[in-house]
């Protein structure tokens, strides 16, 4: 049997890449029923991708048999699932339904809060106040109502699916289980249909993509949740309402580099000026406080220098996945900006041993 050779299947990816381009339909509903067809063993596939470091760190690290750490992974999974179902969901639909119910009571306090400043700010004599808030106000509602609808469909669409979501979690159990059977398999397809040079490539392909995504994505998932809460443990502190739903934007855009901070910053200030305007100034000094915690002792203390990248490459990776993939896209770009150099520079390295050689 002959080989596919390195020339040959770049060839293919190429053809792929160019048929996606001027004929994105046909090879979307292709792949989307191939996705659809073998969903449950994709997610099944993720599941366990993203659970064999904590696999390992059982294994390992505290001489835990593997029955029985997979036993622990899975209860510990099931269990924050039922806590985010039956205590996060409700107070986040009920700080969704509070926001917009008290609303019209929020741009009152503000408006108040204008004027018995306006003398403080001259530019502010000239401007209809009461009117520039009803506008604000009336889209503000447009947007919170479909967002809120948008959110409610997506949590009924997820529940459809959890017979899915199920079986997703026992073939996550059952790679888990026998994960040397499969990572062997792999390993035997890859030299049974690829040329020699082009499946060692692929195999040191796959262990970069696991060190890279594995270590960014479960750093930075840890960093943005202790910030998300510690933010609503302050938050709650300075009195301010609807700790909930900051604190899952605040870890939501954490992952956002430079930018997401300061959205963050942007919204707690918002909520705190129509809620507790005296405590706005506190609010904005404490989440900013927080970012700087952040970014110059807790996120390079988990995540240390793991993807050297500079200012000008993540922004563009964030950029083009957003643009692409949306919110997935601005989480997995990063990495994948960082595998794509670490890869350039791998080869470049190469050509100049080689070149030297001469």
């Amino acid at each position: 049997m002959k080989k596919i050779s390195k020339p040959l299947f770049t060839g293919i990816i190429l053809i792929l890449i160019y048929t996606r381009l001027n004929n994105s339909g046909a090879i979307t509903l292709t792949f989307s029923k191939f996705f659809s067809f073998f969903s449950v063993f994709i997610y099944g596939g993720i599941i366990s991708f993203l659970l064999n470091p904590i696999l390992k760190f059982l294994e390992k690290n505290k001489k835990i048999k593997r029955k029985y750490s997979i036993s622990i992974l899975y209860f510990t999974l099931i269990l924050l699932l039922g806590l985010f179902f039956s205590f996060i969901i409700p107070r986040l639909t009920n700080n969704i339904s509070d926001l917009i119910e008290n609303y019209p009571k929020y741009i009152s306090v503000f408006e108040n809060s204008v004027d018995k400043y306006k003398h403080l700010l001259p530019f502010l004599k000239d401007v209809n106040i009461l009117n520039e808030l009803l506008v604000l106000q009336q889209k503000t509602l447009i947007f919170l109502q479909q967002e809120f609808s948008f959110l409610i469909g997506q949590f009924l669409g997820v529940t459809a699916k959890i017979i899915s979501l199920i079986f997703s979690i026992v073939f996550s159990i059952f790679f888990l289980g026998n994960k040397e059977y499969f990572h062997k398999l792999s390993k035997e397809i890859l030299d049974t249909f690829l040329s020699e040079n082009l499946s060692s490539e692929i195999k040191i392909l796959a262990k970069k993509i696991e060190r890279v995504f594995l270590g960014y994505l479960s750093g930075k998932t840890l960093d943005s949740m202790i910030i998300g809460g510690i933010a609503m443990i302050g938050l709650t502190i300075l009195q301010i309402p609807y700790v909930i739903l900051l604190g899952i934007f605040i870890t939501i855009f954490n992952f956002v580099p430079y930018v997401g901070p300061f959205i963050g910053i942007v919204l707690g200030a918002t909520i705190a000026l129509f809620t507790n305007p005296n405590n706005t100034i506190i609010v904005v000094i404490f989440l900013a406080l927080l970012q700087q915690f952040d970014a110059w002792v807790l996120e390079p203390k988990i995540l240390g220098n793991s993807l050297n990248l500079s200012m000008f490459w993540t922004i563009a990776a964030v950029t083009l996945g957003g643009s692409i993939w949306g919110a997935l896209g601005i989480i997995i770009a990063i990495p994948s900006f960082a595998l794509i150099k670490e890869l350039y520079l791998i080869k470049n390295k190469k050509e100049k041993s080689h070149d030297t050689a001469k």
